[in-house]
């Protein structure tokens, strides 16, 4: 067996591994959506919508134009066999409700996994480090529970860790980055920040290849959203009408934004603040600058709200995972230098 098929078969074996032994853990989920057991965005409402054509469960934008997670939730829908819990309290049942629930659900269930194991392979190339490695499937655990569970989050994290692991490969970098107007607006934040940052740094031609690459990518999605307006009669949640500077203000004194922001803010600059005392970056591709970019997500909370301020911010966690690995790695395990390069 070749080592290419040896590698695409394990890969494949790790993830049923992962699913089989982990199946509790998408239950969980798919009950806590079905009863509504904590405040989610019902991105199923849209799959109704595609599947009976009633109006009345259209979405707004920007949910409605996330049409990646969405194509591949309606797929789940069609295609994967619906299973249905016994002895629930369905919250906002309507006909074929449980069964869109599902298909949420297990798209979610699916794409953490997936990212644990493109982050160990991720780590692993960028690092050479096994044990770095299996430090960041550890960090995955623990990060992933600031991703909202029930929505397109863990897609958009995995998009971005699938366009960095492949981005020495620009036959598949390049067409990924420039579909990630169809993804998420955070992926396009996030990647064009990075790819900026890198320019800055290295002044060369790749690097300006990816960043003129993310700001098309960037005018499609604008265009995109002025031809759903204009033409299909797509529009934007009311609850963007409340939107203000306001909402980026995080309040100390209140449990929720410590929680839900404070905290999560703090955790995606630890390595950054490492990285500026320590001036290493372990042979990784890190810089200083790459600081500024949770506060650019801070901003986009103009429009989500202060509580979603840690999950806004997390969406960086491919950028810094393979960091935060090393220093840890370095710090419990291995005392000598490993690399000490300006950056």
């Amino acid at each position: 067996m070749s080592k290419l098929k040896f590698g695409k078969a394990f890969f494949i074996l790790t993830l049923i591994i992962f699913l089989f032994f982990s199946y509790r853990d998408f239950l969980w989920t798919y009950r806590s959506m079905l009863e509504d057991y904590f405040s989610y965005y019902h991105y199923q409402d849209q799959i109704v919508f595609y599947h009976l054509g009633d109006e009345k469960y259209k979405d707004y934008i920007p949910v409605n134009t996330r049409f990646l997670g969405l194509i591949l939730q309606y797929i789940i829908f069609n295609f994967v066999p619906c299973l249905k819990l016994n002895h629930l309290t369905i919250v906002n049942q309507y006909p074929i409700y449980e069964c869109a629930t599902f298909s949420l659900a297990f798209l979610n269930y699916v794409c953490k996994y997936l990212f644990i194991i493109f982050a160990f392979m991720y780590v692993k190339k960028a690092t050479g480090n096994i044990a770095a490695s299996l430090i960041s499937i550890i960090l995955c655990y623990i990060f992933f529970l600031y991703l909202e569970s029930f929505s397109f989050d863990r897609l958009a994290v995995l998009y971005i860790l699938v366009c960095l692991y492949y981005e020495d490969k620009e036959y598949i970098s390049n067409p990924l980055l420039i579909s990630s107007f169809i993804v998420n607006e955070k992926v396009i934040i996030v990647l064009g920040s990075y790819y900026l940052f890198q320019y800055i740094k290295n002044k060369n031609t790749v690097n300006f290849k990816r960043v003129f690459i993310i700001t098309l990518s960037a005018a499609f999605y604008f265009l995109m959203i002025f031809i759903l307006t204009k033409y299909f009669e797509y529009n934007f949640h009311p609850y963007y009408s409340d939107s203000g500077f306001y909402r980026i203000i995080l309040d100390f004194t209140n449990k929720s934004h410590i929680s839900n922001s404070v905290l999560p803010f703090i955790f995606v600059l630890i390595p950054y603040i490492i990285l500026l005392f320590t001036k290493k970056n372990y042979d990784l591709k890190n810089s200083k600058l790459e600081i500024l970019i949770p506060f650019l997500l801070w901003f986009l909370s103009y429009g989500g709200g202060e509580n979603n301020i840690g999950r806004y911010v997390m969406h960086t966690l491919p950028i810094w995972l393979p960091l935060l690995s090393c220093q840890l790695y370095n710090y419990f395990f291995y005392n000598e230098k490993i690399s000490n390069n300006n950056f």
